[in-house]
């Protein structure tokens, strides 16, 4: 009873209290710099945040105090001029996809007329639609289209929503390639088609014009790929005329016309050698040269791309292609050495050298050296333990059963 009158007292007393303290300190005078305070945090996370970061920040600790600073703007002062531009630049510094979308949605719903919004609004377009390129290359199918139908919708919102936006022509241009990536060629080249016109004087036609020539490409329509690629040369674009040139040339090598596909290949290379197509056409070019059987200077003209440019993603690919080609030229000596170069290499793709080992015991078989061809499957089971991913390759069907079968005949053979 007492610790209850005790307390009511102290209620009591702080209810009195707090009712003179409150005619000192009205919960107004909190908003009373409401504005200024919010000034002054956004002068604070713009100081903390020279130089830029990125999201690739090295020093994590600044990174986590610039997000934290950019939220405290959004979160404390929602109504002040500064919370969408808050919101916008956290959102450029996300953790996952997730969370930058979150954000994104969060500025276009709660500021619908913020300078940012249409930006927002492309930003989850852009990136929803590189997902689904990204999933294409990779060959995870997994729901690809519904990528790309989800940035096609996103970017026919952002035109419809906002018709003065400075991206309204990239979201037009990226939209019709939504339909390339779902499959729609001819519905896709419909839409690059009205672009054309509609965009005539854009410095975006040049995009259109290439967009339009890859899709005549994939179509096997080669010759007004042709065109359209020409088109682009002959605007000199310092970026889409390097690829049209050996867009061209690429046209020549699958219709078979292999000389005009050298001719055009070197075009590529004389005008374009500083661009990485221009340095993609010194290995292309031995493709045609190899059609035509001359396999020496397909050889050899490979070998000279891999010493320009060693570090040229698809090196691997060109070795085992110089090993092809010998092969088709007879040299299996050659053949059978580079193969083994690439399978003792161990910066190269576990299956892709397991294969070449697989190819240097196939060649001493077929012709007829079985003492090398068992060295080679011991080699291949010794040094790759593991099978190839692919189920059908035929190395899978090399076992120590098969070796001894092998060695068996060939004791066989001696008697």
């Amino acid at each position: 009873m007492k610790k209850f009158i005790i307390v009511e007292i102290c209620v009591v007393i702080a209810i009195a209290a707090g009712f003179w303290v409150g005619r000192f300190t009205s919960p107004f005078n909190d908003y009373a710099k409401y504005y200024e305070n919010a000034d002054k945090a956004w002068s604070k996370v713009r100081e903390m945040n020279n130089p830029p970061v990125t999201y690739d920040e090295p020093d994590k600790n600044r990174l986590r105090k610039v997000r934290a600073a950019y939220r405290a703007v959004f979160e404390n002062y929602a109504d002040s001029r500064w919370a969408d531009d808050a919101l916008y630049q956290l959102a450029l510094l996300p953790r996952t996809d997730e969370e930058g979308f979150a954000l994104y949605r969060r500025l276009i719903r709660d500021y619908p007329d913020s300078e940012w919004a249409d930006d927002s609004m492309y930003a989850i377009a852009i990136t929803t639609y590189r997902i689904a390129e990204e999933l294409e290359k990779t060959r995870t199918l997994e729901s690809l289209t519904a990528y790309y139908d989800r940035a096609l919708a996103l970017f026919n919102q952002l035109i419809a929503t906002y018709p003065g936006s400075v991206l309204q022509e990239e979201a037009q241009f990226t939209a019709a390639l939504c339909y390339k990536g779902r499959g729609d060629l001819n519905l896709a080249l419909t839409q690059l088609d009205n672009l054309k016109f509609e965009l005539s004087r854009s410095p975006i036609l040049y995009k259109i014009l290439y967009a339009t020539g890859d899709i005549y490409f994939e179509k096997q329509d080669y010759e007004n790929a042709r065109i359209e690629f020409t088109n682009v040369v002959d605007s000199g674009d310092p970026d889409l005329a390097p690829l049209a040139s050996f867009g061209i040339a690429q046209t020549y090598y699958k219709e078979g016309k292999y000389d005009e596909a050298i001719a055009a290949y070197q075009k590529s290379i004389d005008l374009y050698s500083d661009t990485h197509a221009g340095q993609e056409a010194n290995f292309y070019i031995a493709q045609p040269y190899a059609k035509l059987e001359k396999y020496d200077e397909a050889i050899e003209l490979l070998e000279k791309a891999i010493a320009a440019y060693p570090n040229n993603r698809n090196v691997p690919d060109w070795k085992i292609y110089i090993a092809q080609i010998a092969y088709a030229n007879k040299d299996t000596a050659r053949a059978i050495e580079v193969y083994q170069q690439f399978a003792d290499d161990p910066t190269h793709n576990y299956d892709s050298r397991l294969n070449a080992q697989y190819q240097v015991a196939e060649i001493y078989k077929e012709i007829g050296d079985m003492e090398q061809a068992i060295d080679a499957y011991e080699k291949l089971l010794a040094d790759f333990s593991e099978p190839h991913q692919n189920t059908a390759h035929d190395s899978r069907n090399i076992t120590e059963n098969y070796v001894r079968m092998l060695k068996a005949e060939l004791l066989d053979e001696d008697k």
